[in-house]
């Protein structure tokens, strides 16, 4: 604790200047990480240290550095697990750099550790650099892969045979090319953690059964790309509303799923 304070009591400047040591991607010098991450970060160590709070490990004191805030650090030990200390240099510099030079801000990275914390427990050259390398050979842009981990990291830890391949495989069968594929998956990546048996299949077959064939399921997801992002329930319910009223088409359908509750209790009920 006390060497820890020493550092930050002793090398801040006026200006929220922050040592190099500190900083994610390992600069020479001082940077300014934005106004007052490193004072109100100091501060927080200091106020935990003097009230006799739990030491703060090096992993701890660092992300609070990056501007992780104590409640959001507090989610990262649980989801975690115990014991949260990664090795800063060897783990927790290397992915957070990996994660900046694939184009996420800060803000975002902060959002996937909290989100996702077990990305330090993840091989960085085994797991992750080719889970990010097979989205982009698959189709996905350059510009969409930071979006996708940024919105959902846990893709980085999915299975390429068990998760990943095979709903490209099953979209590909709804008749949606690469490119829609893409589209899909980058505004809703989280289909990546659905069960293709007990969610995403189970929709298309009501919708099938409301007259929809794949090839116009396929024309619903290239205008709403996020319908089996919503729930079945969801889905049944507003298509039989709109089918009582004669108004189920492909079209209203992909509308009417966009909508929020008002929305629609509003146009339609």
């Amino acid at each position: 604790a006390a060497a820890l304070l020493s550092l930050w009591g002793g090398l801040l400047l006026p200006h929220g200047w922050v040592p190099a040591a500190w900083t994610a991607r390992g600069e020479v010098g001082f940077r300014l990480p934005g106004p007052p991450v490193a004072r109100s970060c100091s501060q927080r160590i200091a106020r935990r240290c003097s009230s006799g709070a739990e030491t703060l490990t090096h992993a701890e004191a660092y992300l609070l550095s990056w501007g992780l805030s104590e409640e959001q650090l507090s989610k990262v030990k649980a989801r975690y697990g115990k014991d949260f200390n990664p090795n800063v240099e060897g783990i927790v510099k290397p992915k957070l750099n990996w994660l900046t030079d694939l184009g996420l801000t800060d803000l975002q990275i902060q959002k996937a550790v909290v989100a996702y914390p077990q990305l330090f427990r993840d091989d960085l050259e085994n797991k992750l650099k080719p889970r990010a390398q097979w989205l982009l050979d698959v189709g996905m842009d350059k510009s969409q892969v930071p979006k996708m981990i940024a919105r959902f990291p846990q893709i980085c830890s999915y299975s390429r045979e068990l998760k990943l391949t095979p709903l490209l495989h099953w979209l590909s069968e709804l008749g949606l090319d690469k490119s829609h594929i893409a589209k899909v998956l980058s505004n809703k990546p989280q289909l990546f953690g659905y069960s293709l048996e007990a969610n995403l299949k189970p929709k298309v077959q009501f919708s099938g059964e409301r007259g929809f064939t794949k090839a116009k399921i396929a024309s619903i997801l290239r205008t709403c790309p996020a319908l089996l992002g919503y729930s079945l329930k969801r889905l049944t319910r507003r298509a039989s509303i709109l089918e009582t009223q004669g108004f189920l088409t492909e079209s209203s359908l992909g509308t009417a799923m966009k909508m929020t509750d008002a929305q629609f209790t509003a146009r339609f009920e």
